[in-house]
Formats: C-alpha cells, sequence, structure tokens
C-alpha cells in the first residue's frame, strides 16, 4: 500500500452531505517528480440532484467553479443536477450510438452473479473508447483555469472511476493509489441506503421494468462493488489496444501536450 494515500489526510477524504453520494476529494496523493496531488482542486461523485437547503452552505465553501457530468442524455434529464450556485459551469455530451450501459452488457450474460460481474468487466473495457471526448473535455476544463470541478455520473464509481484514473495516471500517481482511491467507493458509497432515500434515485443503472432493489443480492452487489478487476480491465484495454495512457491521450483523447502540461501545472504541488 502506498504510505502517502494510506495516511491521514490533512484534509478530508470523503464529504459528507445529506443528499451526497460518494462525494470525495482526490487531493494528497504522490505524483511524478516528488510532487503532489492538490487538495480541494477536484472532486468526484454520484449523482447531485438531492442536496438539502443544509448541504448548500457548505458546497458552495468549495469554490467549485465546473460541473463535468459524464452521464447519458436520458441520466441528466431523470435527475438533474441542483447546485446552489447557478452560475458554474457546465459540461455534458451527447450520446452516440455506441454508448455502452450495463443493461446492454448484461443483457447478453446469465442472469447470475458472475454474468453481472462478467457484464461490469465488458462495460469497463468499452469505457477508454467512449469517454474520450468527455475525459478531453475534463482537462480542458482543468487547464482553463475552470477548477475547482466536480466530476460525477450516477454513482460516482464506474464512469468517474475511469475519468479519475485517467487523470491521477497522467499526473503521474501510482497505479496501485488509482486503485486505492477507486476502491473507497466501498468505504464511502452506501448506494441502497441512497436508492431506498431517495425513492426516485436509480444511479442511472436501471429503469423503470427492472428497478435496482427488486434485483437478486448477489447480482445487485456486483452492480454496486468497486471491484479492482473491474476498473483494472479499463486500464488493460489501454495498454493493450492504445499503446499505453500517454499514447490514448494523444490519440484517442488527443490531447495537446500543453494542455496536458497545464493540468499538471494547476493540479500538482
Amino acid at each position: 500500500m502506498n504510505a502517502q494515500s494510506s495516511a491521514v489526510p490533512a484534509f478530508p477524504r470523503h464529504l459528507k452531505f445529506e443528499g451526497g453520494c460518494n462525494f470525495r476529494d482526490i487531493g494528497g496523493y504522490a505524483a511524478t517528480g516528488g510532487r503532489t496531488v492538490k487538495w480541494g482542486q477536484v472532486y468526484r461523485t454520484g449523482v447531485l440532484s438531492y442536496f438539502t437547503g443544509n448541504d448548500h452552505a457548505s458546497l458552495l465553501k468549495l469554490g467549485v467553479r465546473a460541473i463535468c457530468d459524464l452521464r447519458r442524455e436520458e441520466e441528466r434529464e431523470r435527475e438533474p443536477t441542483r447546485w446552489p450556485d447557478a452560475s458554474i459551469h457546465s459540461l455534458a455530451w451527447k450520446d452516440d450510438t455506441n454508448t455502452p450501459t450495463v443493461r446492454g452488457f448484461a443483457a447478453k450474460r446469465p442472469r447470475t452473479a458472475t454474468g453481472m460481474r462478467d457484464a461490469m468487466i465488458d462495460v469497463y473495457r468499452a469505457l477508454p473508447v467512449w469517454m474520450a471526448p468527455r475525459i478531453r473535455g475534463l482537462f480542458e476544463c482543468i487547464a482553463n483555469g475552470k477548477s475547482p470541478v466536480v466530476v460525477h455520473c450516477a454513482a460516482g464509481k464506474d464512469r468517474t472511476g475511469v475519468a479519475i484514473a485517467v487523470l491521477l495516471g497522467a499526473l503521474g500517481v501510482s497505479r496501485d493509489t488509482i486503485i486505492e482511491d477507486y476502491l473507497l467507493t466501498n468505504a464511502g458509497g452506501n448506494f441502497e441506503h441512497f436508492i431506498q432515500a431517495h425513492q426516485h434515485s436509480q444511479l442511472g443503472l436501471a429503469d423503470a421494468h427492472q428497478p435496482l432493489l427488486s434485483m437478486p443480492d448477489e447480482m445487485r452487489r456486483m452492480l454496486f462493488v468497486a471491484d479492482a478487476d473491474y476498473l483494472l480491465a479499463a486500464l488493460q484495454q489501454i495498454e493493450q489496444v492504445h499503446g499505453g495512457l500517454q499514447s490514448y491521450l494523444k490519440t484517442s483523447v488527443r490531447l495537446e501536450p500543453a494542455i496536458l502540461q497545464q493540468v499538471r501545472d494547476s493540479l500538482l504541488a
């Protein structure tokens, strides 16, 4: 385990809000050249639809300048972002015909826990290509001075997990630490409790014909868990298909070296 990431952080890693879902700061990790990822610049989280009035003052204190919403259009319509500052810069993208979904991959697998786990790995393998424009938008947002930024999807685990893994990797954070950060979802993301507390929330993983809480427990567990093998499937895809992270950023994400350097200058102390 990386000593830097396992040490008690100077700032809270998990931020607690009444209507928050898996809200975390990615600061404090050891990065390239003996530098450290700055605290209070990038937050990763799930859906932003259920904040209460009691959350607003704490949210505004974060000084967030942009929200990077990685969800599909239908998810954004069903659970719109509700942030207390209406002037905040918002990033969102149109869907294409090759949008990878858990439902789509699960339909091709047996309706068992193993089938669902395999479907999740299929999703993660598909995410690097589909998310390339979203990742480019996130990097450009940071490079253009629009941080602090909130990066989120539905649960703050899968799409957010891949985006943050790519960002941390670009900053020179070790793979072990990247996996550690991803696995923190298991400590901070009680998704069943969240869904039960917010009756309309489905975290983008199901539709009205197949609500999450009606699934067999063993299948639902595969959906909710942050499994290191899931994220490793995406990272291995980047290595094996795209020639590694730097090649992926250059050819798939189409990121200019100057943008990457600006991101590092902005986020590393």
